[in-house]
């Protein structure tokens, strides 16, 4: 008769490894993380970002620790300072200078 593995954990002097977490069903952010893109898991990783985003801009003390003059601290923290004002306006006029530059063609 062979011990369980928790037996043999504990003759060992060791702690018995958790429980694995079951599968994330679709509708979870985890299932989303792990490749699945069906509508479902889409829906619940678009709530959870726009919480995280609102979480972020409701939180001035997150914004210290961001770098003013950058275009990500305009996006991502909702600082509207002129720094970065002026630093999205021109990552957005890069964007855009990329974008047209591959709609010209590559001739």
């Amino acid at each position: 008769m062979s011990a369980s593995y928790d037996d043999l954990m504990a003759s060992l002097g060791l702690e018995p490894s958790a429980p694995k977490r079951p599968p994330a069903a679709h509708g979870d952010r985890r299932r989303y993380q792990r490749g699945c893109r069906c509508d479902e898991c889409r829906e619940a990783n678009r709530l959870y970002k726009a919480s995280w985003r609102a979480k972020r801009r409701s939180d001035p003390s997150l914004l210290g620790r961001a770098t003013h003059g950058k275009a990500s601290t305009y996006r991502q923290y909702g600082c509207r300072c002129d720094e970065c004002r002026t630093a999205n306006s021109a990552d957005v006029a890069a964007w855009r200078a990329r974008r047209r530059e591959r709609a010209g063609g590559g001739s």
